[in-house]
């Protein structure tokens, strides 16, 4: 039997409505004659099947939402389980309530005896304090908080370094983490920074090597050459010319001028003053040689009486304050610089400040990473006498590099 394909067709709403509207219109139209009763039927019947068609109208937007939702969920359900990143959700108490196939990886503990566990646990015992803090953080301030946490890692026993980012959800009852793997960073921060550090020791010593060489044979011989040219000097005057004689006066001046520039070269690489006079003494002495050769004007500004400190330490400020005032010489456009020292409550507070361009911030940005070497290298110094370094630097006003360290050091 022939089937008709038109009657299987599902006719849409508004057609329905429209219809059901004209089978109103017809009903209305035959209603004379009849009773009262007929017509609230017909009328009825009327509503009933426009409602019908509204409630269909209303289950097709259902239906259509439905697998919008469906579809999303499933988009994003991929980029949650495939994401490069741990993603976990915790309660007020730390509690693990969802976590990614990423997430499940790092701690190398498989999902379903992750979930129900407090976080806390796969964090290192020295560090859970941390992790509580960070916490209480993200569900108090409600703002994005991050911290850097140690893991342990069931799969291979080998500790993993995160960086946790948290923010709380909506409801206030829970929070997101994601968790990124910055191990390897971190190692390679380390390796730069016993790198550096090794740098800094062979500097010292090669700082020291240099200026006994040069006061062994350089000094030595500039001052017997110095003498041979007084002699000279004294015994052509009767008997040369006058213009050979001016000759034999202006080479002894030279000959005494690169003693003498050989010899701050020496105390520069060496400072006799730091050790016998202490840092006050030497930053004074250094700033006035500065400024001589560059014509930017150094102000020093200690808090006296100001005690010795520690060999180590003396020398880190004073390594800091050559590094800086050559930066600001050779970059700042400054003419003026400035740097204070002071101990305060048991912290010794060291800054060098100019008044030129400033950085932009995005190279502002990078030198406070450390990526610039010389940065890098005040930086450990800093960190191997135990202390912060930092730099502060708005365009336009200048540019601060700051030290504290603690009077016992590490």
């Amino acid at each position: 039997m022939a089937t008709d394909n038109t009657s299987e067709k599902i006719t849409p709403a508004p057609d329905l409505r429209r219809r059901a509207e004209e089978r109103l219109d017809a009903a209305l139209s035959k209603t004379a004659g009849i009773s009262q009763t007929e017509y609230d039927a017909a009328r009825l019947l009327h509503e009933l099947e426009v409602h019908h068609i509204e409630l269909e109208m209303q289950n097709e937007e259902l239906r259509r939402a439905r697998d919008e939702a469906e579809s999303n969920l499933l988009k994003y359900s991929d980029l949650y389980e495939l994401a490069p990143v741990g993603y976990f959700t915790l309660d007020r108490r730390g509690q693990i309530n969802s976590v990614n196939l990423r997430g499940a990886s790092l701690v190398g503990v498989a999902r379903s005896r992750l979930l129900g566990r407090s976080f806390t646990l796969l964090v290192m015992d020295v560090q859970r304090r941390i992790f509580t803090d960070f916490l209480n953080k993200v569900f108090i301030s409600r703002e994005k908080s991050s911290c850097e946490v140690t893991l342990k890692n069931r799969d291979n026993n080998t500790p993993i370094v995160v960086l946790l980012e948290g923010m709380a959800a909506v409801s206030g009852e829970e929070c997101v983490l994601v968790l990124i793997d910055i191990s390897g960073r971190k190692r390679i921060e380390g390796e730069l920074s016993s790198f550096a550090s090794r740098i800094i020791i062979m500097e010292e010593e090669f700082r020291k090597k240099i200026a006994m060489e040069l006061h062994n044979d350089i000094c030595s011989d500039l001052t017997l050459l110095g003498m041979n040219v007084a002699s000279i000097v004294d015994g052509i005057k009767e008997v040369a010319s006058p213009k050979l004689t001016t000759k034999a006066i202006d080479s002894a001046r030279l000959v005494k001028e690169i003693n003498r520039t050989v010899r701050n070269i020496m105390d520069g690489l060496c400072p006799p003053v730091l050790e016998e006079y202490g840092l006050p003494a030497a930053l004074r002495w250094h700033a006035e040689l500065f400024s001589k050769r560059s014509g930017i004007t150094v102000s020093i500004l200690i808090a006296e009486p100001f005690p010795r400190l520690t060999q180590e330490q003396e020398m880190t400020l004073f390594r800091i304050s050559q590094e800086a005032l050559m930066n600001i010489s050779k970059h700042a456009n400054s003419r003026i610089a400035t740097i204070r020292l002071s101990m305060v409550e048991g912290m010794i507070r060291f800054t060098v400040t100019d008044e030129g361009d400033g950085f932009l911030p995005a190279k502002s940005l990078k030198i406070q990473n450390g990526t610039g070497w010389g940065v890098q290298i005040m930086r450990e110094r800093v960190k191997l006498a135990g202390g912060k370094f930092h730099i502060h630097s708005v365009p336009g006003t200048g540019s601060t590099v700051a030290v504290v360290i603690p009077v016992g050091g590490m």
